[in-house]
């Protein structure tokens, strides 16, 4: 690593734990609920760390599967984790296994349901093949929110039976958004009063985890709500129909009043619809955060008027910086260029006064998080690494929250180092088991762009997009590129599948994997959804993952 990243790095790590410690608090003027949180858990409660999975399957009709896969989200860093679980012959099962922190998981290739997990615990899972829910316990908090949660939440599981976007009824959407608002104000009356009997007993640690996962439930809906309303009122086109269009920030007008413990609360990250509501604020009610990086990459250099009206207001210096150049752009844009850090605390500033918000808070925060840790990009030039440094040194006077200072940190300081080498990439480990499996894959078709994609027969994204990608796979069936399809034998079954694609003339190579081999790939990758796509260069070098493909791609790699 040569010493100007060296510096890069050095003072990212020292100066944003400095910038969180100074940062303004502001005067919260929404209501607070008495004794939540309790204060019990602290910032280290939000650190990676250990945890111990075992368990056992009974009562085994067949041995079709030797591994299951436990699944989640870096609520922080956005990025989905998957770890492998082995199954003995006897059908019993114990792995330690890291957790980015403590939330829930999900279980792929088995019949048990979500889980809350804490590190430092032991979550024990009893699965029956012979009929019946699977038994989860374990230690500490995990075991208790695990035998509470599910009476819980049908306790308090809303009455509402029609769905809220039905029939594109405008009064009854709002109706039924002010109908949700009263749930959510039931049950944050409950929580006030520390009336719910089902939590006498526990200690304060899962109490406060089942509160969150309560307070989360109708703010979760509300956000699925405006999801679907919108994807179904829009045109083919994307354009919204005025007589249905409803903004969010007339829809989330109940935020304000309630800020403390939805938009302020950092345990929403533990709440078992966490992942929902965080997923959903991010792109319907903070997007303004979402789409910062197609404001800030500005490639060209050129000083012609017609690319220099790109720049707008935003401008990040380039990596090979050029005074020159950044005189020229201020005197064409008369001094209106703003800086990285300027340009986002306009947003967060154009965020607050939309939504009635007195200051940044934690979910804010979060989602600009999201927004700085973006490192799709596969490449290791050190622009991108340059590139992010900055953008990560213009969202530190927004970070207040300690634990995403933490993980803004830790997960800045990893992406550096894995792109000069010094650590492992985490998605793309050299330690995994599916190494052998993947590099024999890439072997069949070694000196070939290779397009892998993984999909599933009712994957309904996954078949339009092998639809969509077959003008590419005809235009290079004469050239070194390679279109593979991989599916899970297990959930995809040849006939059906094999059906499908040859009724809509899918070409390429298609892959039937078994259970314990997909499992394998989706560690060694760390995704836990499809579709999920790689692009391989002709040396075999990862690329790009997930991203939409495109002729100019291929080309590029080609060449």
């Amino acid at each position: 690593m040569n010493m100007n990243k060296k510096k890069i790095i050095t003072a990212l790590i020292t100066v944003l734990p400095l910038a969180c410690s100074i940062a303004q608090e502001g005067r919260s003027q929404n209501a607070k609920l008495r004794g939540y949180p309790s204060g019990t858990i602290d910032e280290y409660h939000f650190h990676a760390g250990m945890a111990v999975v075992r368990g056992r399957f009974v009562n085994r009709t067949q041995q079709d599967f030797s591994t299951f896969n436990v699944t989640g989200t870096d609520q922080f860093s956005n990025q989905d984790f998957v770890r492998t679980i082995h199954v003995d012959s006897d059908g019993s099962f114990l792995e330690r296994m890291s957790l980015p922190h403590s939330g829930w998981v999900y279980f792929d290739g088995a019949d048990i349901p979500p889980a809350f997990i804490a590190v430092g615990d032991t979550l024990e899972v009893l699965v029956d093949g012979a009929g019946g829910e699977a038994k989860i316990s374990g230690s500490g908090a995990t075991g208790e929110v695990n035998s509470v949660w599910p009476r819980l939440e049908k306790a308090f599981a809303s009455k509402e039976t029609r769905t809220p976007w039905e029939g594109l009824d405008r009064p009854f959407m709002l109706e039924w958004k002010n109908r949700k608002v009263r749930e959510l104000d039931q049950i944050a009356s409950a929580v006030d009063a520390d009336t719910i009997a089902l939590l006498n007993g526990l200690s304060n640690y899962a109490r406060d985890v089942l509160k969150t996962s309560l307070l989360a439930m109708p703010l979760k809906g509300m956000l699925v709500a405006v999801h679907q309303w919108m994807w179904r009122t829009r045109s083919e086109d994307g354009k919204a129909n005025p007589a249905l269009t409803i903004s969010a920030s007339s829809f989330f007008d109940f935020l304000s009043g309630r800020q403390s413990y939805l938009m302020d609360n950092p345990l929403m990250v533990f709440a078992a619809d966490g992942g929902g509501v965080i997923n959903n604020m991010e792109f319907y009610v903070l997007n303004a955060y979402l789409f910062l990086a197609n404001d800030m990459e500005r490639f060209s250099k050129s000083t012609d008027s017609d690319e220099l009206a790109g720049y707008k207001q935003n401008f990040i210096l380039p990596h090979d910086y050029d005074p020159a150049l950044h005189h020229e752009l201020l005197d064409y844009d008369k001094g209106h260029l703003v800086s990285v850090a300027d340009y986002y605390a306009m947003c967060s500033d154009s965020i607050r006064s939309r939504f009635g918000l007195s200051k940044t808070g934690f979910m804010m925060q979060l989602c600009l998080l999201h927004r700085v840790l973006d490192f799709d990009y596969e490449g290791s030039a050190g622009w991108f690494l340059t590139r992010k440094a900055e953008e990560l040194a213009g969202a530190m006077p927004q970070f207040t929250d300690r634990a995403i200072c933490h993980h803004a940190v830790d997960a800045y300081r990893r992406f550096a180092l894995g792109r000069e080498g010094g650590l492992p990439r985490m998605d793309t480990s050299s330690s995994t088991p599916g190494d052998s499996l993947f590099q024999s894959l890439k072997e069949r078709y070694a000196g070939n762009v290779i397009y892998m994609d993984f999909w599933g027969i009712g994957c309904g994204p996954c078949r339009r997009g092998m639809m969509d990608q077959r003008r590419l796979v005809e235009q290079y069936k004469d050239a070194p590129v390679r279109f593979l399809y991989i599916c899970n034998e297990k959930d995809s079954p040849r006939e059906p599948s094999e059906k499908f694609l040859s009724g809509n003339h899918i070409q390429g190579e298609h892959i039937f994997l078994s259970s314990d081999e997909w499992n394998l790939l989706t560690e060694k990758f760390q995704f836990n959804a499809i579709p999920f796509t790689i692009l391989i260069d002709r040396n075999g070098i990862v690329r790009e993952k997930n991203v939409p493909l495109t002729a100019v791609k291929i080309d590029e790699l080609l060449k």
